[in-house]
């Protein structure tokens, strides 16, 4: 643990630092939207050596990257906090002391692991020596870190945004400037038939779930107009214990669409599906910024999400957002797992015809 927490504030780290990055609770989408930064911060030091700590979730996703050079399982791992410091201690023989870290993540596992890096500087959450979670005063930019990124006046208070989208705000705290919106990901071949549209159904909250009659009757669409589907995701099993989508992708897997789900494709892999594709079909979820990143035709539908944090602000995604919008996720903070209505109003109020429009103009054909 550092002697003196140094919030970090664009300082020169030096010839060849060391940098560790926090983030993803083994999530997809969270390593994808953190590759700006990484991006950014080799930009301004090309010699940096970056440490990235996620989880069993994204292993292959940062192995396969070209933005890290050393990574450690934090989440996921039965081991991960006890293993934490050999893993530091070896990096630091390698490496050399850590200069900085960035964590991102809110879990306190991660405010433990930036202190036990000792680093210099500091970017975010990290134990203090009473063990309690420190950050900046609410200066500056900084004072980002104790707002609400999701409010619809955010811009207002803070002129130099240009957007909300979380993979620029992770930037600007810190203190790094580049492409903010253009996420990355390591693509491989995929080694087998990609099919023309591709689909993601499951999410990590049940209330972003589209209908599951409107999922089918788009398949039904896609099919009697001769075009293969081919399904993604998690593993079956967790798509049905964490995603909640396990009885709809057995119905479209009975109907003819193809699966790819784990372990059918690894991650790097389920990137290269997607830049083959000639659509994709899919809620908010971490697949969704893959698609991103690789410039795949991509329709997301965004209901009980907050779309000013997570769309992808990228002309390859169309965002479809309910006719009728519901307030009651995001006056909860998005917390809630599932939807807080008798009904599924606002995603049921994005019909199905809206997405085969999209469909056809990716498709060229109705």
């Amino acid at each position: 643990m550092p002697e003196v927490l140094v919030p970090y504030d664009g300082q020169d780290l030096g010839p060849r630092p060391h940098a560790a990055l926090i983030f993803g609770q083994e999530q997809i989408g969270d390593f994808v939207l953190a590759t700006p930064l990484m991006r950014g911060l080799r930009e301004r030091d090309p010699d940096l050596q970056l440490d990235y700590l996620g989880g069993e979730g994204t292993r292959q996703l940062e192995e396969a990257s070209r933005l890290v050079d050393a990574r450690h399982s934090l989440f996921g791992s039965e081991n991960g906090v006890e293993s934490l410091p050999a893993f530091l201690g070896q990096r630091t023989v390698a490496a050399g002391a850590y200069d900085l870290v960035v964590n991102l993540d809110a879990h306190p596992l991660a405010a433990q692991a930036a202190a036990l890096t000792g680093a210099r500087y500091v970017v975010g959450p990290v134990l203090d020596d009473q063990g309690r979670a420190h950050l900046p005063p609410p200066e500056g930019i900084d004072r980002l870190w104790h707002d609400t990124w999701n409010r619809p006046d955010l811009l207002r208070d803070y002129p130099d945004l240009k957007s909300q989208f979380i993979s620029e705000i992770f930037c600007r705290l810190a203190r790094v400037q580049t492409e903010y919106a253009r996420c990355e990901v390591p693509v491989e071949e995929p080694g087998r038939w990609i099919p023309d549209v591709l689909l993601a159904t499951g999410g990590s909250r049940s209330a972003k779930l589209w209908i599951e009659s409107y999922w089918l009757e788009l398949v039904g669409w896609c099919l009697a107009r001769g075009l293969t589907v081919g399904l993604l995701g998690a593993s079956p099993q967790r798509q049905t214990s964490s995603y909640h989508t396990g009885d709809l992708d057995a119905a479209l897997t009975s109907r003819g669409v193809a699966d790819l789900r784990a372990p059918a494709l690894t991650l790097p892999q389920v990137a290269g599906a997607l830049a083959r594709a000639r659509a994709f079909v899919t809620i908010d979820n971490g697949l969704l910024h893959v698609a991103a990143a690789v410039g795949a035709p991509t329709v997301a539908l965004f209901g009980a999400s907050a779309r000013r944090i997570w769309a992808p602000p990228v002309p390859a995604v169309t965002v479809l957002e309910p006719a009728s919008p519901c307030t009651l996720c995001e006056e909860h903070r998005f917390v809630n797992a599932d939807c807080l209505l008798p009904i599924h109003l606002c995603m049921e109020s994005i019909p199905v015809q809206r997405v085969i429009e999209e469909l056809g103009r990716f498709l060229g054909r109705l």
